[in-house]
């Protein structure tokens, strides 16, 4: 994606629930999962904790903070990680000067405000149940079938549910036999309107 020389780039591995940054830290890099999975989060002025997205390995990490002074979340291993950072200013240099990386970089964006938006969509819907099913629809794979991301409590906080309410609903959800479930794996058998 980006013309930088991989192997002059430095790693850092973490723990998991390791911060590899906290809110209010000065952006100096952006990051590239290898192996691992990383989790955005912030806690509200009475204390809850917020999920704001979840990302796997072999993806990049918060972009948007290239344009950006300080990080406005934390980021914490969700298992043990391993990411490889891009420095702020050689990127942003290989962005103005290499129309390729440009073009590259603009494309994984467009891509995460299409995710944004489906996101912004999930949360308007008022019934777990559609919330849910509506979730599973976009991430289903070939033959309906979701890989979990993450943990389910990580899901829940993405939708807007507590943990016990998604647990429920997938439950339910199970037993009208509109889904099947594994551990690590959800196969929509039905549709909302089915």
């Amino acid at each position: 994606m980006l013309a930088l020389d991989q192997d002059s780039l430095r790693r850092r591995s973490l723990a998991r629930n390791e911060l590899l940054f906290r809110q209010g830290d000065k952006v100096t890099a952006i990051y590239f999962i290898e192996e691992g999975r990383l989790r955005l989060e912030r806690r509200t002025f009475d204390g809850r904790l917020l999920i704001l997205g979840t990302t796997p390995a072999n993806e990049f990490f918060v972009e948007a903070a290239l344009f950006s002074e300080v990080f406005h979340c934390d980021a914490v291993a969700t298992e043990p990680s391993r990411v490889r950072i891009y420095p702020k200013t050689a990127v942003l240099d290989a962005l103005r000067t290499d129309p390729a990386s440009a073009m590259s970089f603009l494309k994984l964006v467009a891509h995460q405000i299409i995710d944004l938006r489906q996101r912004l969509e999930l949360m308007k819907v008022r019934s777990a149940k559609e919330r849910v099913m509506l979730y599973l629809d976009f991430n289903a794979g070939a033959g309906g079938t979701v890989s979990l991301p993450g943990p389910l409590q990580d899901i829940a906080s993405e939708l807007g549910l507590t943990r016990e309410a998604l647990y429920r609903t997938l439950a339910s959800l199970e037993q009208t036999g509109a889904i099947e479930r594994t551990k690590s794996r959800i196969r929509l058998k039905k549709s909302l309107g089915g």
